[in-house]
């Protein structure tokens, strides 16, 4: 009788095991704590659930869809069609913290709070842009997004090798020269020179730069913005090819510009500055769309005892 006993309860306790098991599901999409925008999917699955209904800030969106194929919960549920989704646009609840409720079969299982990104408007047309982020997914590679209309959202439309070490990042100017036909025009190294500025590479293709020279007790400073094209060994800033001589930690560039009535050959040396120090670096004013060595030279030519 009570080795009988003992059977009848734990095959009791082994069903009330699988009950739960079975009763098991779980909402991926929103993350707790996740920030959503644009069109995306409210994802999860459940291993017994006919219905799944979902619920934000308590008002109820609907039945998601069901029964979509998920190997990965086979060894949880004893079956694999468990997913379930649910499309929606964020931009319906126009920015903010919310909270999202899944019900299976009307009992709750799963919950998230989530924040989200809003750009203004439900549904944005006629719009165009595109990003590259350096070192995305992996150190070494760089990833296109695009703007897609229909999605709300960014995508990937490429991944590709860098050619170098990325630019992206904010230097500290730490020597500039300048060699014209006949010999050296001017080298901060030189006494009396001297040279002070920032550039700044950014993951969207733009830069600002700042640049101030000075000779004995006369200076004169100039600021550039615009794009730049990193194709390995040069950079295209504005239009102007810098050859890239030295880059990481270190970058230095070498270019042609005029000067007065003849090409110079300009120089500049900088360190890359620390994410801390960044904000304390001099601030920059875009003006105009130059390359490096064109406004170096300007520079130059501005001051007396300048070239020649």
């Amino acid at each position: 009788m009570g080795k009988f006993l003992r059977n009848t309860s734990v095959a009791a306790v082994a069903m009330l095991l699988a009950g739960a098991a079975l009763a098991t599901g779980n909402l991926e999409n929103p993350r707790n704590g996740a920030t959503e925008s644009g069109i995306a999917a409210i994802t999860g699955w459940h291993c017994t659930a006919r219905t799944i209904e979902l619920s934000i800030d308590g008002i109820v969106l609907g039945n998601a869809g069901t029964g979509t194929p998920r190997a990965d919960t086979a060894g949880v549920c004893g079956r694999s069609d468990t997913g379930f989704s649910y499309l929606y646009n964020y931009a319906l609840l126009k920015g903010g913290t919310h909270r999202v409720d899944a019900y299976a079969d009307g009992a709750l299982f799963a919950s998230a709070t989530f924040a989200v990104g809003f750009l203004g408007g439900e549904f944005l047309t006629g719009l165009a842009a595109s990003h590259f982020v350096p070192d995305f997914p992996a150190k070494g590679v760089g990833t296109h997004l695009a703007w897609s209309q229909s999605k709300q959202n960014y995508v990937v439309t490429k991944v590709e090798p860098l050619l170098a070490p990325s630019l992206v990042g904010t230097y500290t100017l730490r020597h500039v020269s300048m060699f014209v036909s006949n010999g050296l025009a001017m080298s901060s190294l030189a006494p009396g020179w001297s040279v002070e500025g920032t550039m700044t590479f950014r993951s969207d293709r733009s830069c600002s730069m700042w640049f101030r020279l000075s000779y004995g007790a006369q200076s004169s400073d100039a600021s550039i913005g615009g794009t730049y094209v990193d194709s390995g060994y040069y950079v295209v800033i504005n239009g102007e090819t810098e050859v890239v001589v030295e880059r990481g930690d270190t970058l230095t560039v070498h270019t042609l510009a005029p000067a007065d009535s003849e090409w110079g050959s300009v120089v500049i040396s900088a360190t890359r500055l620390a994410p801390a120090a960044v904000a304390n670096a001099a601030g920059e004013r875009h003006a105009a769309a130059l390359g490096v060595g064109s406004t170096i030279a300007q520079l130059v030519s501005g001051l007396s005892g300048g070239v020649r």
